[in-house]
């Protein structure tokens, strides 16, 4: 299912996507949602703040690319917004003095307009599960799935009828064994037939000479022979603060 037909432009969803896997999701209430605030966004000159009235707050799971706790700090203090995470790092929050709902995989929560799905992931690092979730949001009439970070699976082990189809796919390229690189990346959209895929975690200085999404764009291209749904989709590379509106 695509985004239902809209009135005009700017009555659909809005994305926009920041350093590493960080985007922020507006919805046409004017409600936003903002997914990992990790550290590669406050490299330069950019700070919490920057992102503007944040409503609610995801936080997929604990690594600092993430989730900056400074970060996270001082949006919730700038804008109260409704807090999303796993229960490990609400625990942290706890601690903090901080409110927020502990989610799981399969949980279902209904906040602001949106309707947002956690999803399961794969995400091992140094031989650690890490608890991480991924995210499908809908929102007036259109579907974005953020996979966080994870290495491939198989659409059986997904909730596949929910994700098939969606208007963005939100998929991580950077490789070095903890998430997809990029054939992994466009075989895991061609099991869903995404009409758009956004490359992302491909900010940390580890990868930033090494994973160019422009490439992507290529590889994209080179194995659309071989690709079945995913050949038909739109791949679309975002800069830092760059938005784009659906569908």
């Amino acid at each position: 299912m695509r985004c239902a037909t809209a009135q005009s432009a700017n009555q659909n969803m809005k994305i926009t996507k920041y350093a590493q896997s960080t985007f922020s999701i507006t919805n046409v209430k004017g409600k936003t949602l903002l997914i990992d605030p990790g550290k590669y966004n406050f490299t330069g000159t950019f700070t919490p703040a920057a992102f503007g009235q944040v409503h609610i707050l995801v936080i997929t799971h604990k690594h600092e690319d993430h989730f900056d706790r400074a970060a996270v700090k001082e949006l919730t203090d700038l804008f109260q917004p409704v807090v999303l995470t796993n229960s490990e790092i609400a625990d942290w929050l706890s601690q903090e003095g901080l409110s927020c709902r502990a989610g799981k995989v399969g949980d279902v929560v209904e906040v602001e307009g949106f309707k947002i799905e956690l999803i399961k992931t794969d995400h091992v690092v140094r031989d650690e599960s890490v608890l991480n979730f991924g995210l499908l949001i809908e929102a007036d009439g259109c579907r974005v799935y953020h996979t966080s970070d994870t290495r491939l699976m198989e659409r059986e082990v997904l909730p596949a009828d929910r994700l098939s189809g969606v208007d963005a796919l939100c998929v991580p390229i950077g490789n070095r064994g903890v998430v997809m690189g990029f054939d992994d990346a466009l075989y895991f959209c061609d099991q869903f037939s995404p009409a758009m895929i956004i490359p992302m975690h491909y900010d940390s200085p580890k990868d930033k000479d090494r994973v160019r999404p422009g490439e992507f764009v290529e590889r994209h291209r080179v194995l659309s022979r071989s690709l079945k749904q995913a050949a038909r989709a739109n791949v679309k590379v975002l800069g830092f603060g760059e938005s784009i509106q659906l569908p």
